[in-house]
Parts: structure tokens; sequence; C-alpha cells
């Protein structure tokens, strides 16, 4: 499943890019969530059980056109193949430079902790934050995994969070633009 709403400006209240006009998500089953709890007009494209081949073939396509000037794209991807941080790392770079030209700035979101029966994840998690945090170029790197960690969250099944826990990780992003 796909979903991509319509954009719409974003008050720029605690943005510290002043300019950004309208946020751009890219993510997967997580993101859906998001998108889900949070209700906004902002730009998304997601899809569970999503991956670097999907974020290619479809996420980015899927809402290309609505990247452009003032444009935040926010990619909140990795949890569903942690063993590609290399293939993330230079696709990111990529797109970043190209959007860059357009006025555009890009963020990664750190792929956030699981719990119960999915905590086998998060020294992997952990690993592909670090790599990505570390070979991304002229992309910000926001780091919900720390945040949720010490501030506390919630999950339904170990890797998909409740409508608090997604609420908290938007608003978290969109305090760090």
């Amino acid at each position: 499943m796909i979903l991509i709403i319509p954009d719409a400006a974003t008050q720029g209240g605690s943005n510290s890019q002043s300019n950004i006009s309208n946020l751009v998500f890219v993510g997967d089953s997580r993101t859906v969530g998001m998108q889900s709890a949070v209700g906004s007009n902002d730009t998304w494209s997601g899809k569970v059980s999503a991956g670097l081949d999907w974020m290619k073939s479809s996420g980015v396509p899927n809402v290309e056109g609505k990247i452009g000037n003032g444009s935040a794209v926010i990619i909140l991807m990795g949890v569903n193949d942690l063993y590609r941080s290399d293939g993330y790392i230079s696709y990111i770079n990529e797109k970043a430079s190209t959007w860059a030209s357009k006025g555009a700035y890009t963020y990664f979101v750190s792929v956030n902790p699981t719990e119960g029966s999915y905590n086998h994840l998060n020294s992997d998690i952990y690993s592909f934050n670090q790599k990505l945090k570390g070979g991304l170029s002229n992309v910000t790197y926001i780091d919900t995994n720390s945040y949720l960690k010490s501030s506390g969250f919630s999950t339904t099944d170990g890797l998909h969070y409740t409508s608090d826990t997604y609420n908290k990780i938007y608003n978290y992003i969109k305090s760090h633009l």
C-alpha cells in the first residue's frame, strides 16, 4: 500500500530552516503508521515491508515531483534491510545532491529501537545507524533512536509504535528541521 497525500505549507515556528515550505516523507511501515497517527497534510510515500529497492523504484519516484525549493525530504528507511547500509548511503547521497540543486534539504531519520520479540534487531540497528550517520553527505541526520531510548517509547508489536509514540517521533523530527 502506498500513501501519497498532497503537500501543504508547514508552519515554520520551530523549524530552523525558515524557508522550508513543505515536508516530504519517504519510508516503510513505520512511516505508514506515523502518517496514520499524525494525520498531517504533508506529502507521504510509504509502504509496508519496504526497503532500498522499493525506495529507488517507487518510494522516491512517487514524490519526486513534489521536491523543490523549500522542500524538506525526510527519509525513514532501513529496518527491513539493515544489511544494506552502503546502498542507502550511496543512493541518499546521490539524491541529496540532486535535491540540493533544486533548493531542497535532505534529512535521514535514524532507524528506531525495537522491543520484545524484535529486541534482537537493536544491535544491527545501532550498526546501521552509525554507518549512515558517518557516511551521509549534505544530509542532516536526526537521531530519534537515542531520543526514544532516553525518553521512552511504546510499541504495539515490538516493531511498530503506538499512536502516542508516532506523534512523539513526528514532533521531534519537525523540531529538528
